[in-house]
């Protein structure tokens, strides 16, 4: 678990009067995304955030639960067809107790959607930071950097991947050779030549 992030998590339920144990617990539980020695501030920040809303409406719901038990505990089984069927496994209406949804599930089941969601995104713009610097090693020309980049799999080793690139650069003549000092190609060519390229790689 991220130690920063819990310590998010606690300042933002600090006037909750919700356990450590259970904040602790909870962020264990949706921070996942987060790796323990993760720094991303921003990343953190968003986390942190979405588990307290989690903590707190769990709070509220439990409360709300607790009130509705004590005050059903009070009127007695005189009641009891009339009894929620929600407590008592709605006797005659078919219902399943053990299938009862619970709102906190539900809420949870949200946040991880969302928390996946922030996950792939942030995994996805970290692929393309890597996959424009190893174009930037490799000397890729920058105009072409963001079409090429997205013939490269999510399956395929970046280094690999953008090597094999320059190569299909130098012998499509997009860039020059240096070991053997090609010369430049005109803009014209080389324009031409890369829709060539690109479109032998999709094909691929």
């Amino acid at each position: 678990m991220n130690k920063k992030l819990f310590e998010k998590v606690k300042d933002l339920c600090k006037d909750t009067g919700l356990s450590e144990k259970y904040l602790k617990a909870i962020t264990e539980k949706l921070g996942g995304s987060i790796e323990d020695d993760s720094t991303d501030d921003a990343a953190i920040e968003t986390t942190a955030n979405l588990i307290a809303d989690v903590a707190t409406e769990s709070q509220g719901e439990a409360t709300r639960w607790a009130n509705k038990k004590k005050d059903d505990s009070k009127k007695g089984k005189k009641d009891g067809e009339d009894d929620d069927p929600d407590d008592k496994g709605g006797k005659g209406s078919g219902d399943d107790p053990n299938k009862k949804d619970d709102p906190n599930e539900k809420r949870i089941k949200a946040l991880e959607e969302k928390l996946a969601k922030y996950e792939a995104d942030e995994n996805k713009a970290k692929r393309m930071a890597d996959i424009n610097a190893a174009m930037a090693k490799h000397k890729i020309p920058a105009k072409f950097r963001d079409r090429f980049a997205k013939s490269i799999s999510d399956d395929e080793d970046i280094e690999e991947a953008v090597a094999n690139l320059k190569q299909d650069f130098i012998t499509a003549g997009l860039a020059p050779d240096d070991s053997e000092g090609s010369k430049a190609a005109s803009e014209k060519q080389i324009d031409e030549a890369a829709d060539s390229l690109l479109e032998s790689i999709t094909v691929k």
